[in-house]
């Protein structure tokens, strides 16, 4: 039975999502710059595993991006990063595959948006689609060059993946 048929599944996913989207409004687009430099430090310590590679998904703001990302601040970047913002929120619901189809369609509106790329790969990672996860990391990893920290969690989830 899918999961969304059920009625409190539904409305438990409908939550999640609205929780995501004023987590995203409530950070102000501030991103990882803003963050304490002890919140930032934990962050690099527990890189192992998907799960601890990455700090829970609603944690981590990519709304502002930096004045050297050329597709920063366009109405395609803004329009992808939304969709990016309800694919996160489906991953926070553990529907990987969900949130995958999401990030796709965030790719499709800015194919030039690391983090649609990041959040693909790591989606399709969870859903088992380790090949696939692989292929769209290292381009994440590519596009995310003003951003040495989305990058260095690109490559290292990707290597993880690979067996490398």
């Amino acid at each position: 039975m899918d999961l969304l048929s059920r009625p409190r599944a539904g409305l438990f996913v409908a939550a999640v999502l609205a929780v995501a989207a004023l987590a995203a409004c409530a950070h102000g687009g501030e991103g990882e710059a803003s963050r304490p430099e002890s919140e930032r430090a934990g962050d690099a310590a527990g890189v192992g595993s998907i799960a601890a590679a990455e700090r829970p998904v609603r944690e981590i703001s990519t709304d502002r991006a930096m004045a050297s990302d050329a597709g920063a601040g366009t109405p395609a970047r803004s329009a992808s990063q939304r969709v990016v913002e309800e694919g996160k929120g489906y991953l926070i619901a553990d529907q990987p595959r969900e949130a995958a189809q999401r990030f796709e369609r965030a790719t499709r509106i800015d194919p030039t948006n690391g983090f649609a790329y990041y959040y693909l790969g790591r989606a399709r990672a969870e859903a088992g689609d380790r090949s696939g996860a692989v292929g769209v990391l290292e381009k994440a990893e590519a596009l995310l060059g003003p951003y040495p920290e989305w990058r260095e969690r690109a490559a290292h989830l990707a290597a993880s993946l690979d067996g490398r």
